[in-house]
């Protein structure tokens, strides 16, 4: 018996369970071998395990790793000290009291260790009723015992979700939903409903013929939003799904920010690092500007962080639970920005999709339209935004009802915009509409002091993803890069290629100069030139002073103490700046 015979029915309920749960998940036969797991686990830690673990787990039964990479546990995991992960938790798999193998429940982020080190035991339960299952997936009776077992699992699961999740049979039938999908379908009896009362017909089917998909966009009476869908097999055949929904529309007043929210926000501002006396300004503007309505522009030279900043101004806001949907205009053929922006209806065009589209207003509403590059809008779509910016109105092509819609849009140009309405390329009124709240992002180097901890921010980023055990960088290093002659024409973006790369060319435990990309490591070399002819500069400057003195005043003993005292030094410092 080997858990190898199930294992596509364990990948389709691992990828199941992951998506409604938000965690990585994996599953390890008694040999330690990788049974199947989460895309991110795979991308994250490969096929192989630390025997070690498994081999605990599966003489002890469970395991918490709070700290991996850290522990006793990890001694000669390739890992160690090193562990992309945040916090694992492992369980073994229990067959009529034959142990199959090991399930572990992993988290790659803070936000994830957070989340499940304040509720281990529910994780562990949670743990346990997967092993369960997949020891279900042994038992002969594929009926009645395997659909119980798999519906106990699933309402165990989902309360993990703060979305809106209900799990649906077969036939379609409501079989379990937490308490906010309980809350945003609170018009119908969900116990007596069927998914066919609450969803299009085509979505219904889709659902029902096992269809898997990541986000599709849903329009009806009841509810208007984004559903995920997430199919559940057993030997094979479909026995149901996983849905979460993601609200778009909002009725009523907005709640005050919760205590999480604020964390959310802070987290968003703490990515613009930097302590210099313009990205501290620039924080306090974007904290006193969050939750205003007025639209944003943001202007800064490439790789400045425009989009971090609206991201940030999302984040610290009341919308942060609401979309945030960036645009980037450079990027949109310009016979398909209409549509792009504004939705269109079933018939519009040649190509329609059967039931229409929705515009990025619309899938902002009630949260952040960031609008990149605004500087490459055309000018036939400038008229229209503007029109939605004095009304916040949209009409899809092929529509005759404009649809309200609440959006707060944030603009941002690495162009003069004002060069371009002298240009007649850009539209003077919808410049001034935007430009209600402007927020000017510095270059890199006017805060060049910002660099080191830039740096470190970066490395810590890159030495998880490349997976190097490099501790920092010397600090002649960023001592070196702070004060170089070299204005960083890309700004951030290129300091952070500069560490990537430095990250995947370096060894040991430090990165010096050495590591830098060639472009880098010559502006550094010429930063010690320049301060080297700088300096016998000086020397020669002052050297010509003293002679000057001395042939006012004489070469002899009384000439060369008028001459230093002349200079503001004692006469054996002349005399040692002479023999010089």
């Amino acid at each position: 018996m080997a858990l190898k015979e199930k294992k596509n029915s364990m990948q389709q309920l691992i990828t199941s369970l992951g998506k409604v749960l938000d965690i990585e998940i994996a599953v390890f036969d008694r040999n330690c071998c990788l049974m199947g797991c989460t895309p991110a686990y795979g991308r994250q830690k490969g096929s192989t395990v630390h025997k070690a673990s498994v081999e605990e787990v599966m003489q002890e039964g469970k395991l918490i790793v709070n700290e991996p990479g850290r522990m006793a546990t990890c001694i000669g995991c390739r890992f160690k000290d090193n562990c992309p992960a945040t916090i694992e938790i492992l369980n073994s798999i229990d067959f009529n009291g034959y142990i199959l193998g090991v399930v572990a429940l992993t988290s790659f982020t803070e936000k994830g260790h957070d989340r499940i080190s304040h509720n281990p035991a529910a994780y562990l339960n949670l743990s346990q009723s997967i092993a369960e299952m997949i020891g279900n997936l042994f038992q002969q009776e594929a009926g009645i015992s395997q659909s119980g077992k798999l519906d106990h699992l699933l309402q165990s699961a989902i309360e993990f979700s703060k979305d809106p999740v209900m799990v649906t049979d077969h036939q379609g039938r409501m079989i379990y939903r937490n308490e906010a999908a309980q809350k945003l379908f609170s018009f119908c009896n969900m116990a007596a409903s069927s998914l066919q009362q609450i969803l299009p017909p085509d979505l219904y089917h889709r659902i029902l013929s096992g269809e898997a998909f990541e986000e599709r966009w849903v329009s009806t009476a009841f509810f208007d939003g984004k559903v995920k869908a997430s199919p559940t097999y057993l030997e094979g055949s479909f026995v149901g799904a996983a849905l979460t929904f993601q609200e778009s529309v909002v009725h009523g007043n907005t709640d005050r920010m919760t205590k999480e929210d604020k964390n959310t926000g802070k987290l968003a501002l703490e990515q613009i690092v930097g302590k210099s006396r313009a990205i501290t300004e620039l924080k306090k503007d974007l904290l006193h500007f969050a939750d205003a309505p007025s639209p944003v522009l943001v202007t800064g030279d490439t790789g400045t962080g425009k989009e971090l900043v609206a991201a940030a101004l999302h984040a610290n806001s009341s919308r942060q639970k609401k979309p945030f949907i960036a645009v980037n205009c450079a990027s949109i053929p310009e016979t398909l920005f209409e549509s792009e922006l504004f939705g269109y209806m079933e018939g519009a065009f040649t190509g329609a999709k059967k039931g229409g589209k929705p515009g990025r207003f619309q899938m902002a509403h009630g949260g952040t339209l960031f609008l990149d590059e605004i500087g490459e809008m055309p000018l036939s779509i400038q008229a229209k935004l503007l029109r939605v910016l004095q009304d916040y109105k949209v009409e899809p092509l092929g529509s005759t009802r404009s649809i309200p819609v609440d959006v707060r849009v944030v603009a941002a140009t690495n162009q003069d915009l004002e060069g371009l309405i002298r240009e007649k390329k850009f539209r003077a009124d919808l410049f001034y509409r935007i430009n209600v709240i402007p927020l000017r992002l510095p270059k890199l180097k006017d805060r060049k002091e910002d660099i080191p901890a830039l740096c470190r921010h970066f490395l810590q980023h890159y030495r998880k993803v490349i997976g190097r055990q490099i501790e920092r960088f010397s600090e002649e290093t960023l001592e070196a890069l702070q004060h170089s002659c070299y204005d960083w024409p890309g700004n951030i973006r290129e300091l952070e290629n500069a560490v990537e790369y430095a990250v995947n060319r370096g060894e040991g435990e430090q990165l010096t100069e050495e590591d830098l990309p060639r472009r880098i490591k010559e502006k550094l070399k010429e930063t010690v030139t320049e301060e080297a002819i700088l300096r016998k500069t000086v020397v020669q400057q002052e050297q010509e002073a003293i002679k000057a003195l001395l042939e006012e005043y004489g070469w002899h003993q009384e000439g060369k103490e008028k001459a230093a005292q002349a200079l503001g030094i004692s006469v054996r410092t002349l005399y040692r700046k002479l023999k010089k």
